[in-house]
């Protein structure tokens, strides 16, 4: 309330002491009102007017979209057990942060030590019948009636061997040092181990439940590295294009922005929203952001010089835009027409010699505007 009245003072003081002068109205259509409004400078004081000179700056022409953030493939691993077991222990919580190769869980079951010991009982039968499979064929050289058992014996060891090998490989899927097993000392528990390093996240489970090969027990996430997913608009398609930069920032917070450059673009387009996704790399340092995120981002499809004024130099009213220029004996009002505006600067469409070389009213424009428009 105390500001409010310090404003409207601001304004009656102003407004109740500006003086007016009329230039004659040129013929240059820029110029809607060359009426001066006279303040002193205690007036200019009190109302916060400040001026300076258009500038040039580079300005980007954008396309506006919306998206989310996510990880790529590489970056993400669904931890699940090679066969059915009973969580002994987990060792990790969701948020955890792992390395690549650590053991985030143990399990076991009977299965477990029946696959050790029919990998024990396939090491023995194979080298029973490696020695067999030699001595039909030392037979067959002597004994040509013997080629029938020495095709038999062969085929009992290939056998016996797939088994041995198909056994090995297995149990050194879940983990387990075959040559400690040649020991005839049995392993009684495996691990999940994860292939990546990430964070730990959506962690199921609890001492002693029974998990199937199908069942997910967490998922392990790198988010250093982000994917954006923004959903471009099929009318905007034709103007984007990989390599292009963008900046964008999470709708909760639009204080930080983001930079990223323009991937790859989806060549099909959605039905219920007619759009199509163009994917960003970007490099998440500081981990500030998370999969997931809704975004908004502004994708640049062109930039160019261009000759600007601060927003608050712009004062609108019935639907045109206007500035004042500071003469010797006051403040003249122009309208001019305007471009892109971009970090709060915005482009001036409407120039001429007097525009560029004048001193501009930057901050307390809207005061000046003058009584006839206001009676409009």
């Amino acid at each position: 309330m105390r500001n409010l009245v310090i404003i409207l003072f601001a304004i009656y003081f102003i407004t109740s002491c500006k003086t007016r002068t009329t230039e004659p109205v040129t013929d240059n259509p820029e110029i809607t009102s060359r009426e001066i409004v006279e303040l002193s400078d205690e007036q200019i004081k009190a109302a916060g007017i400040e001026t300076g000179k258009i500038e040039k700056r580079k300005i980007s022409e954008t396309i506006e979209c919306t998206g989310f953030t996510d990880v790529s493939p590489k970056d993400k691993a669904t931890i699940s057990p090679v066969i059915n077991g009973f969580l002994k222990d987990i060792f990790v919580k969701d948020g955890d942060f792992v390395k690549a190769g650590t053991r985030i869980a143990s399990l076991t079951h009977p299965d477990f030590i029946a696959l050790q010991q029919q990998y024990l009982e396939n090491k023995s039968q194979s080298a029973y019948f490696e020695q067999e499979f030699k001595r039909q064929g030392e037979l067959t050289v002597e004994n040509a009636a013997s080629i029938k058992n020495m095709q038999k014996a062969q085929s009992d060891y290939w056998a016996v061997q797939a088994a041995y090998k198909s056994g090995k490989a297995q149990l050194e899927m879940l983990g387990v040092n075959t040559s400690v097993l040649e020991k005839d000392e049995f392993v009684k528990e495996f691990y999940l181990i994860t292939p990546i390093s990430g964070y730990v996240t959506n962690l199921t489970g609890n001492k002693g439940r029974f998990i199937e090969a199908t069942d997910v027990f967490c998922e392990i996430i790198n988010h250093k590295n982000l994917v954006i997913n923004l959903n471009i608009f099929e009318k905007d398609i034709h103007k984007i294009m990989a390599g292009q930069k963008l900046d964008f920032y999470p709708v909760h917070s639009k204080d930080v922005k983001y930079k990223s450059i323009i991937q790859s673009i989806g060549v099909s387009i959605d039905n219920s929203d007619r759009t199509t996704k163009a994917i960003c790399m970007f490099e998440n340092s500081d981990l500030s952001l998370h999969p997931g995120m809704s975004i908004r981002a502004a994708i640049i499809i062109s930039e160019k010089e261009a000759h600007v004024l601060p927003s608050g130099a712009i004062s609108n009213y019935n639907n045109a835009n206007y500035i004042f220029l500071k003469k010797s004996n006051g403040f003249i009002q122009k309208q001019i027409d305007t471009g892109v505006e971009q970090d709060n600067f915005v482009e001036i469409v409407t120039l001429s010699d007097e525009i560029l070389n004048s001193e501009i009213v930057l901050k307390g424009g809207y005061y000046l505007l003058s009584d006839s428009e206001m009676e409009e």
